[in-house]
């Protein structure tokens, strides 16, 4: 793994390109998508590892979760490679017959359903790979369910363009994700490099145009360290791991190449398509601080403004890739479509929904909310502050109180390995969903004004983990400094220092001391400030004004003196007022920044920069309803 050059671009796309490339050639990770670096060795024309392939064709025999991905990635070699003197023809017409018996919609007879087709990545990745098997063998006869590729074809394009119209009306419910986007990119550069129909490679391009846009907006020096809407810890305890730091790196230059097989960079790499320049000068934009605010997904509660029926099965796709299960709205809809697919989610979380329904009977004497499937990833309001020095994310106000599953609120990240958040944790591992440090257990209430970010933990005293705490990897700071409830740290120019209303205790992370930050109550409010040597002048300096500030809490609600921002209050049923104004932390725009500005609903983006401009249309086509 390199450890020079990250923070600044480095190279040209080609040379990064040519880079990447034979950093995956020269590694053979083995497993379910192993096999994506030998796609790299084919692009770089070097024979293949047959045995990385022939473990990719199992897995897509076993029709276990996750094999459309590996599905897609041997469509990849098909469309390109095929007729190359690197792979044998045997090889190629195993692959061939593998795609023909392959179950490509919940739709389709034979086989178990319990793998997962419905969440917003897999949607895509399955019509994709059965749009391009269809055009591969338009007029051959499909194992499974006994139809033509032409039929196929059809079936693909009707979800395929359903999928572009909701990406381009409602942005993405996973949200901003270090992992997904790279599914979600997986799918749509095969189908810009390989779709017949042209309507269906522009619009993919747009909207890989629009992931990379939002990369760029929220990518600190590579590190993609904002708030997600699914992740995993791996991912967030730091960006040497994370899931789309090829990408960054590649598109970027910044970060590192750190996956052999990443689903989103092997395609990239092996693709037609090139990142626009002025989406690759934003994420280098680091010269003075910048504020994006943005939007995704919806409210169940609100579907019918936008022409949604409750009653649609294919209208249903849409809240299946939100995943709220069980809205009061769409509970029987997703029951229907459960009975008639056969389709099963993997784990129970009663008990959890129970939990919380009974702790609303004890705090308010009557249940209030029934909405509490921790999946949900419904309508989200970001902000994100970005500077020089540090990025700081969070999405406003979201879902507090409701059991969590994936969705990582809030983030500070001053370098690759200097990121500090907090979470309740869901498990004692770092695999379940939610655990230790991915998601929440029970989601809290958080709020971000520019560089202060506050966060309140409110989680019923009976629960399993009665407590909240951060990551703060002290390891990864140059200095730190605990004065009274503050911890301050300085990465570089950035300070960070984070404020506990109630006493903390440091406790490790596997052999590293001082990583977790715990505080034992149940409730907490937690206050972030970041500043930078460009206005401090010295840590010091930021230091003893933080440390030094008239902090008040008063149950679940804080007054902050912040010496950068002045008076801050904000608490569990509170609004956010900054300085004696309320600031709004709903009703974002799908985009509100220094680049583009976009209600929410367009489907026509302009990106600017200076005198560079790009005019994006995702041409929304008609939604059809059953």
């Amino acid at each position: 793994m390199e450890d020079a050059h990250w923070a600044e671009p480095q190279g040209t796309y080609e040379e990064r390109r040519q880079r990447y490339l034979s950093f995956c050639a020269a590694q053979s990770p083995g497993g379910r998508i192993g096999f994506f670096n030998q796609i790299a060795r084919l692009e770089l024309g070097q024979p293949v590892d047959e045995g990385p392939i022939r473990q990719g064709i199992a897995f897509v025999d076993s029709r276990q979760d996750c094999c459309d991905f590996a599905a897609g990635g041997l469509l990849r070699i098909l469309y390109l490679y095929t007729g190359s003197p690197c792979i044998a023809p045997e090889m190629v017409a195993d692959i061939e017959d593998c795609l023909l018996r392959f179950k490509y919609w919940w739709d389709e007879p034979a086989g178990d359903n319990r793998r997962c087709y419905h969440t917003e990545n897999h949607q895509i990745i399955f019509h994709s790979d059965e749009l391009l098997a269809g055009q591969r063998f338009k007029d051959r006869v499909f194992v499974n369910n006994r139809e033509d590729g032409r039929a196929h074809m059809a079936h693909a394009l009707h979800y395929i363009n359903r999928w572009l119209d909701f990406r381009a009306r409602f942005g993405f419910s996973e949200w901003l994700s270090n992992c997904y986007f790279e599914e979600d990119l997986l799918a749509l550069v095969n189908l810009h490099d390989f779709a017949e129909d042209p309507e269906v490679r522009r619009r993919a391009g747009a909207l890989i145009d629009v992931i990379l846009f939002e990369m760029a907006l929220h990518t600190y020096r590579g590190v993609f360290g904002c708030t997600h809407g699914r992740t995993y810890a791996p991912l967030i305890k730091g960006g040497r791991r994370e899931g789309s730091a090829s990408t960054a790196k590649l598109v970027f230059g910044m970060g590192f190449f750190n996956n052999p097989s990443s689903l989103g960079a092997v395609p990239l790499a092996t693709s037609s398509y090139r990142c626009p320049q002025i989406i690759v000068d934003i994420a280098a934009d680091l010269d003075a601080p910048m504020v994006s605010r943005e939007r995704h997904s919806l409210d169940m509660d609100d579907a019918p403004a936008y022409g949604l029926s409750f009653d649609s099965l294919e209208d249903g796709h849409l809240y299946w890739s939100i995943q709220d299960y069980t809205h009061p709205r769409t509970y029987d809809l997703a029951q229907r479509t459960r009975q008639l697919r056969n389709i099963m989610l993997y784990e129970d979380y009663q008990p959890r929904y129970d939990q919380v329904l009974q702790w609303q009977m004890e705090e308010y004497g009557e249940v209030l909310d029934r909405d509490v499937d921790c999946h949900a990833l419904t309508e989200v309001h970001i902000q994100t502050y970005r500077t020089p020095d540090y990025l700081l994310s969070c999405a406003q106000d979201y879902r507090p109180g409701k059991p969590g599953y994936q969705q990582h609120i809030w983030q500070a990240t001053l370098g690759i390995d200097a990121v500090v958040f907090t979470n309740h944790p869901g498990a004692e591992d770092e695999i379940s969903r939610p655990n230790y440090w991915a998601g929440n257990g029970i989601l809290p209430r958080a709020a971000q004004h520019q560089n202060v970010a506050v966060c309140v933990h409110h989680v019923p005293p009976t629960d399993a983990f009665p407590f909240s705490h951060a990551y703060f990897p002290c390891w990864a700071f140059e200095e730190v400094i605990e004065r009274g409830r503050w911890v301050c740290a300085r990465k570089a120019g950035g300070y960070i220092a984070l404020y506990s209303q109630h006493p903390t205790h440091w406790r490790s992370d596997s052999d590293v001391a001082r990583v977790e930050l715990r505080v034992d109550t149940p409730d907490n409010v937690w206050i972030c400030e970041m500043g930078r040597q460009a206005d401090w002048h010295s840590f010091e300096a930021f230091v003893e004004s933080v440390t030094r500030s008239v902090v008040q809490c008063a149950g679940l609600a804080t007054r902050y003196i912040s010496p950068s921002l002045g008076e801050v209050i904000f608490g569990w049923g509170a609004p956010l007022t900054v300085a004696g104004q309320e600031v709004p932390m709903r009703g974002t725009p799908r985009f509100d920044n220094a680049y583009c500005q976009a209600e929410f609903g367009t489907t026509q983006l302009q990106i600017r920069r200076g005198q560079d401009s790009l005019d994006l249309d995702l041409g929304v086509a008609a939604v059809e309803s059953l």
